[in-house]
């Protein structure tokens, strides 16, 4: 399925500036070997956002460091601390970063994120989130404590390739587990007393809030 008209999606598309030769060679091995990373108007939307906040991002899944390079370039005191439990993408993704520049910017703890968030220090002005589809609630919930008053959400994957939209016992590329959570989560993000947050159909959908 598509989020977006065909028409629309080829239009931003055409859109895309020249990616830097990392992020371009960052798109060509996700590609190539099946590596989940955001869609690119993802990672410029978390992009514009460090330009404009300055923050201090905690990232919830780095995978091969894709969408923490977006970020990483445009910070200038902020900082990305970035959790990921797989050794072998994290050492990727350190590769990268060094040859982008943007190495000392980063701070990447290995582990499963349900036990390293708990070491991570606060405040955190940025929070994105994009591992276990399943475990949204659960990242969220973890870093409340330490997001400041600031602070400002992105979850990526909310729309799950407009799947979320199908019935409930529609035939889906999506495991059952990942669309009921992300359909929960959209819903009590919406709803919620603690952000003011809407879901955007931007990449494969994304959920944004600020504080309340």
């Amino acid at each position: 399925m598509r989020i977006l008209d065909e028409r629309v999606e080829g239009y931003i598309d055409s859109l895309r500036p020249e990616r830097s030769p990392v992020m371009a060679e960052m798109e060509e091995v996700a590609d190539r070997d099946g590596v989940p990373i955001v869609n690119w108007e993802t990672g410029r939307f978390l992009a514009a956002l460090c330009r404009a906040m300055d923050p201090v991002v905690l990232e919830v899944g780095t995978a091969i460091g894709y969408s923490t390079l977006h970020m990483a370039e445009q910070l200038v005191e902020g900082r990305v601390i970035t959790l990921e439990m797989d050794p072998s993408r994290a050492e990727q993704a350190r590769s990268f970063w060094e040859r982008a520049g943007v190495a000392d910017r980063i701070e990447l703890i290995e582990g499963d994120a349900r036990s390293t968030l708990d070491d991570v220090p606060g405040p955190i002005d940025l929070l994105f989130v994009d591992a276990a589809k399943d475990q949204y609630g659960g990242y969220i919930e973890a870093a409340d404590p330490k997001l400041s008053d600031r602070a400002v959400l992105v979850v990526d994957n909310m729309l799950m390739s407009g799947e979320v939209a199908l019935p409930a016992d529609a035939e889906t590329m999506w495991r059952a587990e990942a669309l009921a959570s992300a359909r929960a989560l959209n819903a009590s993000l919406v709803e919620s007393d603690k952000w003011l947050a809407c879901v955007l159909p931007v990449g494969d959908g994304i959920a944004f809030g600020v504080r309340r």
